[in-house]
């Protein structure tokens, strides 16, 4: 190890342009995507609006050291601790490429991405390990601005920007509300689809909301919005580390404090391992910027997002507290039956078709029936989607850009088995919904969103702290709405304590897609013991559509003065709410 940092010291202050098989290939100008080292700690005041850190240089270029040292055959790697400023290159920061067997230690190393894209891409990599490394952005991917005006119907606010932060740019997206007083959450309303109207300096705003519902506004003047505010030059792609197609990544005490969307989000991985890993605000004191308020959310999206995953990822001991969405989510994609009949049907795929041959399929009824597996014989394009079935699907009760966008191509799936189901129906791959994962003493909450979000199975939920989730704190679900996958069976949620949340405290839930509560079986072999909920909405527990429940030893406190909002529990459940519901259940 010292042998590799003295090698690395070397590099410091030196302007490299290296050529590395599988790994980004960069210019050795500062001028086209290099990087600058700032020495930690300091840093000059920021007038209002915000502004690009200016700190002396140190030298040596991150990007460049990265791919020095994995030219060479050394299998450990140490990275010179200190701040860097790095720029993008092909609209992200740093990219790992068809890299084995490597130990990277970033201990002490601080990168502040300039543009607010991608901060690390990670693609094929296998038996990879990532330790160490904190992740800011530099101007910020969200602004912060005080409300100096409601309108009377409380559709529009006027807001003026904070000292420190970006300036408001022209764009439609979220808004969440904080307290300046207690820095959490305002209500329990996010506002999608906000119309942004800045002015000519960017520092002041007129925001218009789309799902007004003034009954539920508990905006308050001189509250702190927070809204997404891009500011990528060369084009943006989403999340701060995407990792796709990797198997035995390890991501260990590695730090986020923003990301334009997602923080870590793997696509089609196998047993990564997320251990000691952080998302979280950033303090004042750490950043060396004065701001006009402290920063009130760490990302615009979920904290851990793994997806497609043939064995699903290990959470251990990871921190996931304010960002905008959820803090853990585990699931595959969900494919659109647009004709099942016989042993050959028409499915309209998600975005990309991600079933195989030879894999399980799992299906999920449009009338909330579970079929059992059947295997894939063979999965091949066929032919464009129809007017029919485009006018099928805008009937659906589902996110709006998955129905005008995200189903656009059309496959012939045949099975080993005929069976025929209504048009409308889900199926998806049983070997990709991240069976297998684990979620293991972890703290999360503080998010306008679900705490853990899981569609797996095979898996554990075990003696995490869940608090103050606007959501569900343990939610276990296929989504319709988003086309998530999968139905979970095998699953243990044991020893968590969920507290001072504003929703359910643990559900375990499947409804098909006309909104019918899923028959029983379609979780199966599901284990509830020894969690405690203290205060969110009835039902704290609510069970349903399982056969083989066990459950014993949970402790449920729900706040009697708090209510859940109607979408979260279908017409089914709404008469007769009880801490405790189980509805069939076998």
């Amino acid at each position: 190890m010292m042998r590799m940092m003295r090698k690395h010291t070397f590099y410091r202050g030196v302007v490299l342009g290296v050529v590395v098989a599988g790994v980004w290939s960069v210019s050795a100008c500062r001028d086209h995507g290099s990087s600058e080292a700032v020495p930690g700690g300091g840093g000059p005041t920021i007038p209002s609006g915000g502004g690009a850190v200016k700190s002396p240089e140190e030298g040596g270029d991150l990007r460049a050291l990265l791919e020095a040292a994995l030219a060479t055959e050394e299998k450990e790697i140490v990275l010179p601790p200190g701040r860097y400023r790095v720029s993008s290159v092909d609209r992200a920061h740093l990219v790992l490429r068809g890299v084995r067997d490597r130990v990277i230690i970033a201990d002490g190393v601080e990168m502040i991405c300039t543009e607010t894209t991608r901060a690390l891409t990670i693609e094929n990599c296998h038996n990879v390990t990532l330790r160490g490394l904190t992740i800011d952005y530099d101007p910020l991917p969200f602004t912060q601005a005080r409300i100096l005006e409601i309108s009377p119907d409380k559709s529009t606010l006027r807001v003026a920007v904070l000292p420190g932060y970006p300036p408001l740019t022209p764009v439609t997206g979220s808004v969440e509300i904080f307290d300046p007083a207690t820095n959490h959450l305002r209500g329990r309303l996010t506002y999608f689809n906000t119309r942004c109207e800045p002015g000519a300096d960017g520092l002041t705003a007129r925001l218009t909301k789309s799902n007004v519902r003034p009954e539920l506004a508990a905006e308050q003047l001189g509250d702190i919005v927070v809204i997404k505010t891009p500011n990528a030059p060369g084009g943006e792609i989403p999340h701060a580390i995407m990792a796709t197609d990797c198997s035995g990544l390890v991501m260990e005490n590695v730090t986020l404090f923003a990301s334009p969307m997602f923080g870590f989000l793997e696509n089609g991985c196998d047993e990564s391992k997320y251990i000691g890993c952080v998302v979280g605000r950033r303090s004042p004191e750490s950043e060396g910027i004065v701001r006009g308020h402290p920063r009130l959310r760490s990302l615009n999206a979920d904290a851990f997002h793994s997806k497609n995953a043939r064995r699903g990822p290990a959470y251990e001991r990871c921190t996931a507290q304010f960002m905008g969405d959820d803090a853990i989510a585990i699931n595959g994609d969900f494919h659109f039956v647009a004709r099942g009949e016989g042993r050959v049907w028409r499915v309209l795929a998600k975005t990309r078709m991600t079933m195989r041959a030879g894999e399980d399929a799992q299906i999920f009824t449009y009338d909330g029936r579970r079929l059992e597996d059947r295997r894939i014989v063979s999965v091949t394009p066929d032919g464009e989607v129809t007017g029919d079935e485009r006018a099928l699907i805008e009937r659906q009760a589902m996110n709006e850009h998955l129905r005008r966008n995200g189903l656009s191509t059309a496959w012939r799936v045949e099975l080993d088995q005929e069976v025929s189901v209504p048009p409308g129906t889900l199926i998806c791959s049983a070997n990709r919904i991240g069976n297998g994962f684990s979620i293991r003493n972890c703290q999360v909450g503080f998010n306008r969103s679900r705490g853990i979000l899981v569609k797996a199975g095979h898996g554990v939920i075990a003696d995490n702290l869940i608090e103050g989730s606007v959501m569900t704190g343990i939610l276990i679900s296929p989504e319709y709405w988003w086309l998530e996958a999968g139905l979970s069976d095998e699953l243990v949620i044991s020893g968590n304590r969920i507290e001072g949340g504003r929703g359910m405290g643990i559900a375990v839930m499947a409804e098909g897609g006309n909104h019918v509560l899923a028959q029983a079986g379609t979780f199966r072999n599901i284990r509830v013991t020894g969690n405690t909920i203290k205060g969110g909405a009835s039902p704290g527990l609510l069970l349903t559509s399982i056969r083989g429940l066990s459950e014993e030893g949970n402790v449920v406190r729900p706040d009697p003065g708090m209510e859940l909002f109607p979408w979260q529990i279908g017409p089914w459940g709404r008469e007769g709410v009880q801490p405790v519901m189980r509805v069939n259940v076998e």
